[in-house]
């Protein structure tokens, strides 16, 4: 399926705000939705166009539904309280293949000020509320303000009602309103008058006037499908595309590798932090703490550190034992992963022997990595380069992709088997090469850094310094 609309755009000065007017004419619908909606950024900074449609064009599909807050800050670049508290299902982004179709954004329309200062690209807000006078309605599940609305020409159909407004809070008059006030009026309404009752339904709406209503998508949670199809959208179909959202975002944007570098050395810098507090006696779970503030003194959030000696993540740290970090913090929302290896104390000749095989280890796969080199055959030839190298029980190197998650690749679900997806390296992929090693009897350790995939080679985000971090005593 590809339909296109007749479309025109319109500039126009609300409050100071940039306004978009967007009039929509349906083919195979009698009328016609006037739709007014504010937007303050004029391309999506995360999403990939070209690769995403070049994937859905591969893939059959007319658009992308996203449910999962990853998902949705990938398509909308919004990422905000609903996401953060998640209040799952209570947003949604759509993402039509057609270029002349309207990208969607649901959210409660309540929530709509955040943003003014989280924007998003998509054209199209559609927004929903529970607002009703105090005593009016019936009540159901847990929120007493949720109204009844019955539309006379639709009965069967909830409504909310033509004249609810996007929020329940009163006004003073205009005559008392500053810019903030004129800004926030004028984000309402935008919305008001195109209100659903739930943020399904306001999915709905979003994918009949994108043109959708018998198109065949692909979303991240199959489940919204079967939803939508209880709500009116019988000739909708779809495909579970979870795997497929992690297949465009395998490749990264100019915008998204400028994130991820700010992520990798903020990761990197805060774990340096973490090796500089480290000492006998030490408790290994205090670690998360000195990981957690130093991530936060440079504006990023600790997703988890990995401390790890024998194996274990527990206890204080022990004079000459070889211990592993494994450090994730996030930058807005995108991930930096590190690894190190650490001794306080005295390394054994064995010990710095290894730690030099998995840099050289290191140092070869990085040589040969270009676009299109399968990944399993750079985690071999790491492996062996090591092996040979002197140290010949190592066993795992495990190359994965990084961006919005730790592993921001096709992964095998559900029934899949391992290796069902043969993953690639990709120009503006951006990677780690794991290689964790554990020796009863030995020890732990484990180094990783970030690193660009290139046209003509590996560019590095970290400093690659993987050799063994010694701390005398």
């Amino acid at each position: 399926m590809r339909r296109s609309s007749d479309r025109r755009t319109e500039s126009i000065a609300s409050f100071g705000l940039p306004v978009i007017a967007w009039q929509i004419t349906r083919r195979a619908r009698p009328d016609s939705v006037n739709l007014v909606v504010t937007a303050q950024k004029e391309n999506p900074m995360h999403l990939n166009v070209e690769r995403a449609r070049q994937i859905m064009d591969e893939t059959g599909l007319d658009g992308l539904v996203a449910a999962t807050p990853t998902n949705i800050y990938y398509l909308s670049d919004y990422y905000g309280p609903m996401l953060l508290m998640s209040h799952n299902y209570t947003m949604y982004a759509v993402y039509p293949r057609a270029e002349d179709a309207l990208a969607a954004l649901v959210m409660p329309a309540a929530g709509a000020y955040h943003l003014e200062h989280i924007p998003s690209w998509m054209p199209n807000l559609v927004g929903f509320t529970f607002r009703v006078k105090p005593g009016a309605g019936t009540p159901r599940d847990y929120d007493s303000t949720v109204e009844e609305y019955v539309d006379p020409d639709e009965p069967s159909e909830p409504r909310s009602g033509p004249d609810v407004p996007p929020m329940p809070y009163p006004s003073r008059g205009e005559e008392f309103f500053v810019d903030r006030d004129r800004q926030l009026k004028a984000r309402y309404d935008s919305m008001r008058g195109r209100l659903e009752p739930t943020a399904l339904y306001a999915l709905r709406r979003a994918l009949r006037e994108a043109g959708l209503e018998k198109g065949r998508l692909g979303f991240d949670d199959p489940r919204v499908l079967g939803w939508l199809q209880t709500v009116g959208m019988k000739d909708l179909s779809g495909i579970d595309a979870l795997n497929i959202f992690k297949r465009i975002r395998m490749v990264k944007t100019e915008e998204e590798i400028a994130l991820l570098k700010i992520a990798g050395h903020n990761t990197e810098a805060a774990l340096n932090d973490v090796i500089d507090a480290m000492e006998p006696g030490v408790e290994l779970a205090s670690l998360h703490e000195t990981f957690a503030i130093a991530a936060a003194k440079r504006g990023s959030q600790a997703e988890w550190i990995v401390a790890n000696l024998r194996g274990l993540a527990t206890g204080a740290i022990e004079p000459n034992e070889i211990m592993k970090l494994d450090a994730v913090s996030s930058y807005r929302q995108y991930r930096g992963d590190v690894g190190r290896s650490v001794i306080c104390g005295t390394p054994t000749d064995e010990m710095l022997r290894r730690s030099a095989a998995v840099t050289r280890g290191l140092q070869v796969a990085y040589e040969n990595i270009r676009p299109g080199v399968p990944m399993k055959d750079i985690a071999t030839l790491a492996r062996e380069t090591v092996q040979a190298e002197g140290f010949p029980g190592f066993v795992i190197a495990a190359p994965h992709s990084v961006g919005l998650e730790h592993t921001d690749h096709p992964t095998s679900i559900g029934p899949e088997m391992p290796g069902e997806h043969d993953i690639v390296f990709e120009e503006n992929m951006v990677f780690t090469l794991d290689m964790p090693y554990h020796e009863f009897g030995w020890g732990t350790t484990h180094v990783e850094d970030m690193v660009i995939v290139r046209r003509d080679g590996c560019e590095p985000i970290t400093s690659l310094d993987t050799a063994l971090r010694i701390k005398p005593l």
